[in-house]
């Protein structure tokens, strides 16, 4: 099974005074959108911050692009995503759920929703109590089948700048609790920091993709009998990239990241799983 993966792609709006036009905007997100989904893969995930403030132009626009490919996406809710409207309202236009769990030959995915619903101040991650309970159940049962979940916020204390305060999924929620139950391996992908970052803890492994506008590149998880691999595919040209400055210089809530985004080792990753034949009952 291969899962394609985008960090943040905030696809703005066009708002007067912005100095981006429409065919600036157009060009970069036809281009990439059109790179990302001719990659092989069985599913392609985006990790939250799909638009850059949830409005319904915004939605419409950008799933226009993702609809023509006619490919299985999956979008979990980022901040950016339910500033602009309400959640069930950003729901019904995408037509995606809040959290659901696919389970496979392969794998256990799971999607959750940490985003805070119309709060431009605090912009942190939150798990209400029932959907902490419906993941509790999730990671149960997916027994020693590897798991994989997909959230825009990461997990207190694991990837970079997650220590920080509304960098991560509240320190008062209690899903490393939830987490630590796991049998067998499991792998956390979210993005919000903009920053690429690998860690391990445990069973699990923690991944965190940095922003479209930054990289134009696309994480590919692939998972086999032995193994779950990650390696980053590279959508670099000098073109795409100056389209990808200018808008970001131009929008508005989003900032550039003036930093290095990682180094080798937060960019591929093998996880080693346990063949079933050695398997305990």
């Amino acid at each position: 099974m291969k899962i394609a993966v985008i960090g943040d792609l905030h696809y703005p709006a066009l708002e007067e005074g912005y100095l981006l036009t429409e065919e600036e905007r157009n060009a970069f997100y036809e281009t990439f959108l059109e790179r990302f989904f001719s990659i092989q893969a069985d599913l392609y995930v985006s990790i939250g911050d799909l638009t850059n403030y949830g409005l319904k132009e915004e939605l419409e626009e950008v799933y226009a692009l993702i609809d023509q490919h006619q490919k299985p996406f999956v979008q979990v809710l980022g901040n950016h995503d339910v500033y602009g409207m309400k959640r069930r309202d950003v729901l019904m236009a995408t037509k995606q759920q809040r959290y659901q769990a696919i389970t496979t030959d392969a794998a256990t995915l799971a999607f959750l929703d940490t985003a805070k619903e119309q709060d431009t101040k605090d912009w942190g991650g939150t798990i209400d109590p029932e959907q902490l309970d419906w993941f509790d159940d999730v990671v149960e049962g997916s027994g020693d089948l590897p798991l994989i979940v997909f959230a825009h916020h990461p997990v207190h204390g694991t990837t970079t700048n997650s220590s920080q305060g509304k960098l991560c999924i509240h320190p008062d929620i209690p899903v490393w609790t939830v987490l630590s139950q796991k049998q067998g391996r499991g792998l956390y992908v979210n993005g919000h920091n903009h920053f690429n970052s690998i860690v391990e803890r445990d069973q699990w492994s923690f991944m965190q993709i940095a922003a479209v506008l930054d990289e134009q590149a696309v994480r590919v998880i692939e998972v086999t009998d032995s193994e779950i691999s990650i390696h980053s595919i590279d959508l670099y040209d000098p073109e795409l990239n100056k389209q990808a400055q200018v808008i970001g210089s131009a929008i508005s809530y989003f900032q550039l990241n003036p930093h290095p985004l990682g180094t080798l080792n937060d960019l591929q990753h093998q996880i080693p799983l346990e063949p079933a034949s050695t398997k305990k009952v």
